[in-house]
C-alpha cells in the first residue's frame, strides 16, 4: 500500500468526500468500509461519516445492493453460506443485509454443493481412486468453501 500523507483539511466533509469518491472508483464498498478507509487516511469520524452519508444519499454506496452482488459472485463461484456471511461480514455489511442477501439465492445451497462435489469426484475417477480417501479430499474442499457439515454429509452420501 501505498504511503499516504495526512490529508490538508482533516475535518473538511467535501475533502473527505472526494477521497470517498477516489476510493469509489476501484470497488463498491459498503458504507462502513468506506468510512473505516477514510478515517485510515486521515479524515475526523465527523467528515467521514458525512461523507459517507452523502454518497449513500446520491447512490455511489449501496450495501443491499454490493451485499447482493458479493453473494452472486460466490455462490457462481461454489462458495457456501458459511464463507459469503464471513466475506459480507468483514466488508462491513450489516447483519440483517447479510441475512437477506443470502436468503435472495435462488438455487439452493445442496445443489450448488453437490455440483462442487460431482466436479471433484469426476476429477478423481480420471486418477483411478474413487475410495473413503478421495471422499475425506471431497469433504474437506467442501468445508473449506464455506459448507455446513451435515450439508457435505448429505452430499457425499449422494456420490455414487
Amino acid at each position: 500500500m501505498r504511503d499516504l500523507a495526512p490529508p490538508a483539511m482533516p475535518d473538511s466533509a467535501d475533502a473527505a468526500e472526494d477521497a470517498a469518491l477516489r476510493i469509489l472508483r476501484g470497488a463498491g464498498q459498503a458504507a462502513a468500509s468506506l468510512q473505516r478507509k477514510l478515517e485510515r487516511r486521515g479524515y475526523t469520524a465527523d467528515a467521514s461519516n458525512e461523507a459517507v452519508r452523502r454518497c449513500v444519499a446520491t447512490g455511489y454506496v449501496n450495501d443491499a445492493a454490493m451485499a447482493a452482488s458479493v453473494a452472486a459472485r460466490h455462490r457462481r463461484a461454489g462458495h457456501g453460506r458459511a464463507r459469503v456471511a464471513a466475506d459480507l461480514k468483514a466488508r462491513g455489511v450489516a447483519p440483517e443485509l447479510i441475512t437477506e442477501a443470502l436468503d435472495g439465492q435462488t438455487d439452493t445451497e445442496e445443489a450448488a454443493a453437490m455440483a462442487v462435489a460431482l466436479q471433484l469426484w469426476e476429477r478423481t475417477e480420471a486418477r483411478g481412486s474413487r475410495d473413503q480417501r478421495s471422499r475425506m479430499r471431497i469433504a474437506g474442499a467442501l468445508q473449506r468453501r464455506g459448507f455446513s457439515s451435515s450439508l457435505i454429509a448429505r452430499v457425499l452420501r449422494g456420490l455414487t
